[in-house]
């Protein structure tokens, strides 16, 4: 029997994509190795709650340090990084050594909407002030170009102006969080393969 597949996930907030692949594990015959946060979030109630390990990473501020953290932390053995709402950005030397092994959540339909100061309600706020008939998430592999990189998967949705874009944020995070699944799925069918 082969081993299971190894998954590092690295969050921020509260923890939602996370808890979907928490609950996924066992569907998917993967293991959920570590968790690294970049601050005290839900995230990591979630992973003490489910016996997973975490690493909370000490404030940096800088790109080099944020660098030789996540190589420290990462196992060599991992077979995927999923970031479910990690707020920084993966420096170059980390995509450049897990290429098509690091993979993004992202509140749009990329390449629209993505990008320096596109994250939570902020994403939503602008489809709504371009009028856009359709908003949606996004899966996608992290390169060292800002939610650049391969598109995996996306899921649309209709807009409904007579939401706010806190209510939309919340039908595309459902969405994402089922979405996130999918792709851990279809990576691992691939990688197993």
């Amino acid at each position: 029997m082969p081993n299971k597949f190894k998954i590092v996930v690295c969050a921020s907030g509260g923890g939602g994509n996370f808890q979907a692949l928490i609950d996924s594990r066992e569907a998917l015959d993967m293991e959920i190795v570590l968790l690294i946060a970049d601050r005290k979030c839900g995230a990591i109630d979630r992973a003490v709650n489910s016996g997973i390990p975490y690493l909370l990473l000490t404030p940096a501020g800088e790109k080099a340090r944020l660098a030789a953290d996540l190589d420290k932390a990462i196992p060599a053995d991992t077979d995927l990084i999923v970031l479910a709402g990690f707020m920084p950005v993966i420096p170059k030397s980390i995509c450049d050594k897990w290429p098509r092994k690091i993979i993004n959540t992202h509140p749009a339909l990329l390449p629209k909407y993505g990008g320096k100061g596109m994250y939570g309600v902020k994403v939503q706020e602008a489809v709504m002030r371009a009028h856009e008939e359709e908003a949606g998430c996004t899966v996608h592999y992290v390169t060292d170009a800002l939610d650049g990189g391969e598109i995996i998967l996306q899921k649309s949705l209709a807009v409904d102006y007579s939401e706010t874009p806190w209510q939309l944020g919340g039908r595309i995070f459902n969405e994402e969080n089922k979405l996130l699944v999918e792709a851990v799925r279809l990576i691992k069918a691939s990688a197993r393969s």
